[in-house]
């Protein structure tokens, strides 16, 4: 993408927004949450949901390995499961659960974004859900 004055590349930023997961008890943990339309699951990294693990649902099985954009297999630590909250948006939500790194805290990806309907203006960077 170039911009019209200078033919200089116009710097694209992620779109980080903030969400609520709810655990039992209507105990509730905020994440910073980066949204990827390109990303084909849900994703919560280890160490945040660690951070968080003693106010939210003990996460379940998975045998999903994942691949990063860069190519790199990442073996999911688990799924977690339960209810999500992006703005007045609630809903119930699924997660893989990976060790990223900590590239980032969580992941939205196009699953999360189907269901809740989202439209993603990228001139205004905006999403309304």
């Amino acid at each position: 993408l170039v911009s019209e004055n200078n033919n200089h590349p116009v710097e694209s930023k992620p779109f980080v927004t903030q969400v609520i997961l709810y655990g039992p008890g209507a105990t509730t943990s905020c994440f910073q949450a980066n949204v990827d339309d390109g990303a084909m699951v849900n994703v919560i990294d280890l160490k945040t949901f660690n951070k968080a693990a003693k106010y939210l649902r003990k996460l379940t099985r998975s045998t999903r390995i994942l691949r990063m954009a860069e190519g790199t297999e990442v073996p999911s630590r688990g799924l977690w499961t339960g209810t999500f909250q992006w703005n007045k948006a609630k809903t119930r939500a699924t997660f893989e659960v990976i060790d990223s790194g900590g590239i980032w805290s969580m992941l939205i990806g196009k699953p999360l974004l189907e269901q809740l309907r989202a439209t993603h203006d990228y001139t205004t960077d905006t999403i309304i859900i």
